[in-house]
């Protein structure tokens, strides 16, 4: 007996995990858990408006009914006016919720509540009145089959189809078994989830398509091809953000300026492939060395860059020294050199400012005679 709240920490995690392995598509299980997770968020920044529009659809269909029933228009299932308005503005209010609030558990008890609503004042009619309910509950069926469809994580597609269930085994409990008996409305509200289930598996493979051919297109857009490094745009992009965060947050940041000496000579000589092998075999050796704090670019021809996050200038000239050692070992037939710049950061300093200094501390490199490293004095 008392193994049980043990037990239960651990089941629940298993019961999760069991669900999502159920309800994973082929696209995504080739993902890593990072990435389903990026790709989850990119599906609920899209999909959080086009829920809160179907909730608000459910509230101007309880309105209108509610219209319909004042005018005598459609039998009553016994609630007031008054009341079936109060709950068409308590679904709005969800609906603005959804679209509001940043966590995803929030929103899905709000999803909840609109639905629950809109299914009691649509469907569920007091003792006594059953107006139209076949019609009504078909009605209200197409309210969780849409949010089914548009929904990304699996608990909150568990949490939507038990919620169906329920409110189905409510009628009859209530109301008992409809006219046709009860397998053909079981089944109809198993269709519904059915085919809530087949929509949302499509809409994932379609978000699993275009989140990757964007992942793509940023690639090509912020990658050089040959050597795998940042380009220009992407040095621009993730330097600033790299050096604002490292400002911010008081740390120390370094940028190395390099450049392949005599390149032209080099592309003279052995030909565009062997230049090319000598770029490659640069940016092979730049991945390797800068690691997570920092970023590499090839910002021009033969020219690169480093920023080092937490770094100072003497670390930064070490890094250099070292990789420019590494480099000339590395070559092959084509031997090369590297000449580098590098500047430390000073107070008030922009990345911008501080490059200009790493490109002057690369011209005295080269004006020294190539093959060496220089460190930018402080003006």
């Amino acid at each position: 007996m008392r193994t049980h709240p043990l037990h239960a920490p651990i089941a629940v995690p298993g019961m999760i995990h069991s669900l999502r392995a159920l309800l994973s598509r082929r696209s995504t299980r080739s993902l890593t858990a990072a990435e389903r997770e990026d790709l989850a968020q990119a599906q609920l920044r899209a999909t959080r408006p086009i829920i809160s529009g179907v909730l608000l659809c459910g509230a101007v269909l309880l309105a209108i009914i509610a219209v319909f029933d004042l005018s005598h228009v459609t039998p009553s299932i016994g609630y007031p006016v008054w009341a079936q308005l109060l709950a068409a503005f308590g679904v709005a209010a969800c609906a603005a919720g959804v679209a509001r609030l940043p966590q995803w558990q929030h929103r899905l008890m709000l999803i909840l509540a609109g639905t629950l609503l809109t299914g009691i004042f649509m469907s569920m009619p007091l003792p006594g009145a059953t107006g139209q309910l076949a019609l009504r509950t078909g009605l209200f069926q197409l309210l969780p089959l849409a949010l089914m469809a548009l929904t990304v994580r699996p608990m909150s597609l568990l949490a939507l189809a038990l919620l169906i269930v329920v409110m189905a085994q409510l009628r009859i409990v209530l109301y008992g078994a409809p006219g046709t008996g009860s397998a053909l409305y079981w089944l109809y509200t198993l269709m519904t989830i059915g085919f809530g289930l087949v929509l949302a598996g499509y809409r994932t493979d379609f978000a699993v398509s275009a989140w990757q051919m964007r992942r793509r297109l940023v690639r090509q857009a912020h990658t050089d091809e040959l050597t795998g490094l940042l380009n220009r745009n992407g040095w621009t992009e993730r330097a600033i953000a790299l050096h604002a965060q490292a400002l911010a947050a008081g740390r120390p940041v370094a940028v190395v300026v390099l450049d392949i000496d005599y390149f032209k000579r080099i592309n003279d000589e052995h030909g565009h492939d062997g230049g090319d092998t000598v770029l490659r075999r640069l940016g092979d050796l730049m991945r390797a060395r800068t690691g997570a704090n920092g970023c590499a670019a090839r910002i021009g021809g033969e020219e690169f860059a480093v920023l080092l996050d937490g770094d100072d200038a003497v670390a930064a000239q070490a890094f250099a020294e070292r990789l420019r050692r590494e480099f000339r070992k590395a070559q092959g037939a084509v031997v090369a050199t590297l000449s580098a710049g590098i500047a430390g950061h000073l107070p008030g300093e922009s990345l911008r400012d501080q490059m200009r200094r790493a490109d002057q501390a690369l011209y005295e490199a080269k004006r020294e005679g190539r093959d060496r490293v220089h460190v930018a004095g402080i003006p």
